[in-house]
């Protein structure tokens, strides 16, 4: 994360601000003055001193920068590298500085209709069954000063992990961190298979080793700003409403409870923020989206020049494929892959895709959208079929 701060243009703003709606007011004022979102860095978050808040960190350009992935080749490179092998190895934790409660952190309040603080850029680090470690987003409530409440969406492989851990014993071991490698924030938000070690998966990202603290379990990347460890308990307490990425409150949930044990961070330390449904956490959405289902359609033969999940639908819900090659055949291995897309264009087009749609004839696809549990609408795809042949113009 200290090494990415380096490739961004920084915007400081040191006058005292609260962590209570007055980090995410400001953020949501400046973006409506300007019609952009830079990466801030607030140095005086009031109750929290010593601490840097860096809000907007994780964009496109910056997290590519940081892997070392050219942008014209990056899902490309990216499968190769995830295709490969990663080396994980261990060392001293720097995050060594004890702190006695939650809060003493710049945790934030992000919406006025929020039930309070939430930990929404922190990494989930839970042992899966195998041995493997799995590493996962969780918002999680801060209901008291060594307590959080973490919400799991079933589909996630860590509500699985828990539930099944909590039938065979009364705790699950977790570790929350936050900073480090940004390798471990996109093999955090990827659904990588059940199998992958998540760490290993983040060291064939970054290309090139990854460093564990040797000491803690569960691991931490040694690089973490701030490590929490605790203990999922099967005490179950309220979480919610909370501002969703897809600009809406979600309802209140009854979901596990944290018993924290540890807080430590590290000398001078930085909080890495994420403001529900603004650009970094939908660009981290949108390339994992994109470098799975590049990964899964490659890997049948299909030839894909590039493949876009915009941000402007959530980074999941609208999936562009540019292939020379568009059919039937690519659109339903695209569908398939994808269960929770809306929306597929394949083509061959590249800045002129509404042009594309217009002129060639389409074939499409229709299939149930499930949202939990029950149908809600259609899944569309549409293929652009360039086998007609025109007489164009010479100008």
């Amino acid at each position: 994360m200290r090494e990415a701060l380096t490739y961004a243009r920084v915007m400081m703003v040191d006058r005292p601000i609260a962590p209570v709606l007055g980090v995410t007011s400001f953020v949501s004022d400046w973006i409506n003055r300007h019609g952009f979102y830079p990466t801030f860095q607030f140095n005086d978050i009031l109750g929290c001193p010593g601490f840097r808040l860096v809000m907007n960190l994780l964009k496109r350009e910056i997290l590519l920068r940081s892997l070392d992935v050219p942008a014209k080749a990056s899902l490309a490179t990216l499968t190769q590298r995830l295709s490969g092998t990663g080396v994980v190895m261990r060392s001293p934790s720097l995050a060594v500085n004890l702190r006695a409660s939650l809060d003493t952190l710049p945790l934030l309040h992000h919406q006025p209709r929020d039930k309070g603080r939430y930990l929404t850029s922190f990494i989930g680090c839970l042992e899966s069954e195998d041995g493997t470690w799995n590493l996962g987003f969780y918002r999680a409530y801060v209901a008291g000063p060594r307590k959080l409440v973490i919400f799991m969406d079933a589909r996630t492989d860590g509500h699985r992990i828990v539930n099944d851990g909590l039938k065979r014993a009364s705790a699950v071991p977790i570790t929350l961190f936050n900073g480090g490698p940004l390798a471990c924030y996109l093999a955090a938000a990827a659904k990588l298979p059940v199998d992958l070690d998540s760490f290993e998966a983040a060291a064939r990202l970054g290309g090139h080793a990854l460093d564990l603290d040797r000491t803690n379990y569960p691991p931490a990347p040694t690089e973490s700003e701030i490590v929490i460890r605790g203990v999922v308990t099967s005490r179950r307490e309220t979480e919610a409403p909370f501002g969703e990425f897809k600009g809406y409150y979600c309802a209140p949930t009854l979901s596990p409870v944290i018993e924290v044990e540890q807080i430590k961070v590290r000398d001078e330390p930085s909080c890495l923020g994420l403001f529900c449904g603004k650009e970094s956490g939908l660009t981290l959405m949108s390339l994992q989206n994109e470098m799975l289902l590049f990964a899964h359609l490659t890997s049948l033969g299909f030839v894909v020049d590039s493949i876009t999940y915009p941000l402007t639908a959530k980074g999941e819900f609208l999936s562009l494929i540019r292939t020379p090659q568009p059919s039937v055949d690519l659109l339903d291995a695209a569908m398939a892959f994808d269960q929770r897309c809306k929306m597929f264009v394949v083509s061959e087009a590249g800045e002129n895709l509404l042009g594309e749609l217009a002129i060639f004839p389409l074939h499409s696809r229709l299939a149930p959208h499930i949202r939990h549990g029950r149908r809600e609408g259609e899944r569309v795809g549409i293929v652009c079929d360039r086998s007609v042949a025109y007489d164009w113009v010479e100008y």
